[in-house]
């Protein structure tokens, strides 16, 4: 029996998120369906639910990383570059309500599954350690980048809705936290 011929994987994982995003579950036969190729198809690179999951985790991260990292370009060569190219990068995406579910259905993935939240755990720890390499007061900057990660989460959760001025306003303080950096520890500074 011949092997079904490769498809474009990116729109397989499209696929995984419309659905995810739809149903709330994830099943082969309707990735298949909304992909417009054979289960077969969608098999003959991922062989479970769970490597259809892997695998857009890993997509996610990757442009996750990317679109940060073509933020940070516009602050080349001035400290702090890759912390305040995150804070950029959340000035220009806000929540989008229906990637929500699909956002919550990777959380709960990462939940259940310790592979998949290792790989997600060494690109933060990976990110951490460069944005803290980087930065000129790395107190400050470590307490900035878990304002900002905590502001991330309670819109991907929908914990809390902030406004567009109240999302602003929190962004501009943490930048601030950043740029200051000289915020008082116990009477010492970084």
């Amino acid at each position: 029996m011949a092997r079904p011929k490769k498809h474009d994987q990116s729109e397989i994982l499209d696929a995984v998120e419309r659905v995810v995003a739809r149903d709330g579950v994830l099943t082969i036969d309707a990735v298949a369906k909304e992909a417009g190729v054979s289960k077969a198809t969608v098999l003959y690179e991922h062989s479970s639910k769970r490597d259809l999951v892997a695998a857009l985790v890993e997509r996610t991260i990757k442009a996750d990383n990317a679109f940060n990292e073509a933020c940070e370009a516009e602050f080349a060569e001035e400290p702090d570059a890759p912390l305040r190219g995150r804070i950029a990068a959340a000035r220009h995406t806000p929540p989008v309500p229906e990637g929500n579910a699909a956002v919550l259905s990777l959380v709960s993935a990462l939940m259940q599954d310790r592979e998949l939240r290792a790989t997600f755990r060494e690109n933060q720890t990976a990110l951490g350690q460069r944005l803290l390499a980087q930065a000129s007061h790395p107190r400050a900057a470590r307490l900035a980048w878990l304002a900002l990660e905590g502001l991330k989460f309670q819109q991907h959760l929908e914990f809390h809705d902030w406004s567009e001025a109240e999302r602003a306003e929190i962004l501009e303080d943490i930048e601030a936290l950043v740029m200051q950096g000289a915020w008082n520890t116990g009477g010492t500074h970084d």
